[in-house]
C-alpha cells in the first residue's frame, strides 16, 4: 500500500476538521498550521546553513530587556536635562531669603 494521501482523504479530514472546529475556527486554524510550518522550516534550514557567531564584546542580537532598560536610561536623562532650570546663565536678580 503507498504512503500518502489520496484526493478522498483529504476531502475526508477536511470535512471532520470543518464539523469538528466549525467554519470559524477552521481559518484561524489553517493559518496557525501554515506558520508553524514555516517555522518548522526556518528551523531547519538554520541547522543545515549555520549563521556565523557574534562576537561577545557586540552581540548582534540584544535581549528585550537589554533594550528596555536602556530605553528607560535614556528617557531618565532626557528627563533630567528637561527638568533642569533654563536660565542658569542668567543673571540672579533675586536675593536668596535670609531665614536669621
Amino acid at each position: 500500500m503507498p504512503i500518502g494521501f489520496r484526493p478522498l482523504d483529504i476531502i475526508v479530514i477536511a470535512v471532520v476538521a470543518l464539523l469538528i472546529f466549525g467554519p470559524k475556527k477552521l481559518p484561524e486554524l489553517s493559518r496557525s498550521i501554515g506558520a508553524s510550518i514555516q517555522q518548522f522550516k526556518k528551523g531547519i534550514d538554520d541547522l543545515k546553513n549555520p549563521e556565523p557567531q557574534a562576537s561577545v564584546e557586540q552581540p548582534l542580537h540584544r535581549s528585550a530587556a537589554d533594550l528596555r532598560l536602556e530605553l528607560e536610561a535614556l528617557e531618565r536623562e532626557l528627563a533630567n536635562k528637561q527638568a533642569a532650570p533654563m536660565y542658569h546663565d542668567a543673571p540672579h536678580t533675586e536675593k536668596a531669603p535670609n531665614f536669621e
